[in-house]
């Protein structure tokens, strides 16, 4: 097992370092791992703190105006909900007007990827991964509107000046 999968449920995976190899599930219950969906792109990840998280469909949202606007540079994004199918089909259907960009998954447990939960509050996070997968940003909260910056995930993903 690597390092980057042997995470403690307090560390989230930090810059330099890869996101562990999540098992996913879709909203029509097919399974995959994230390395498989994310096939070698650039990756804007949110873990969503619940399905109907209203922030966190609000990043999202954000995150689709920013692919509207050329700023992601082809990167994917992928919205992850804590939790089985059911809970990816929610989000999708909730996330399909206002980011249609949006692959939504579900992760079962996003302590898998170090974001716990406290006095029932589950963390949320944006992650930004470049096209071997990564994190050239990591963004994390409890509370779901500190769990993302346009300006993060633009800087992200922007390319490396020229040495």
């Amino acid at each position: 097992m690597s390092a980057d999968a042997r995470r403690t449920q307090d560390q989230h995976p930090a810059l330099g370092t890869t996101l562990p190899p999540l098992s996913l599930v879709g909203p029509d219950g097919r399974r995959r791992g994230l390395h498989e969906v994310i096939a070698g792109r650039a990756a804007v990840v949110h873990f969503m703190r619940s399905a109907t998280c209203p922030a966190c469909l609000a990043h999202a949202a954000q995150v689709q105006r920013m692919h509207d606007a050329g700023e992601l540079g082809g990167a994917a994004f992928l919205l992850l909900a804590p939790g089985t199918a059911a809970e990816a089909a929610t989000a999708a259907e909730r996330a399909a007007r206002r980011a249609p960009l949006a692959e939504v998954w579900a992760t079962g447990d996003h302590g898998d990827a170090g974001l716990r939960k406290v006095a029932l509050l589950q963390h949320s996070g944006t992650f930004v991964l470049d096209a071997r997968g990564v994190v050239r940003s990591a963004r994390t909260s409890a509370l779901p509107v500190s769990s993302f910056s346009a300006d993060e995930v633009r800087t992200a993903l922007s390319p490396a000046p020229a040495a």
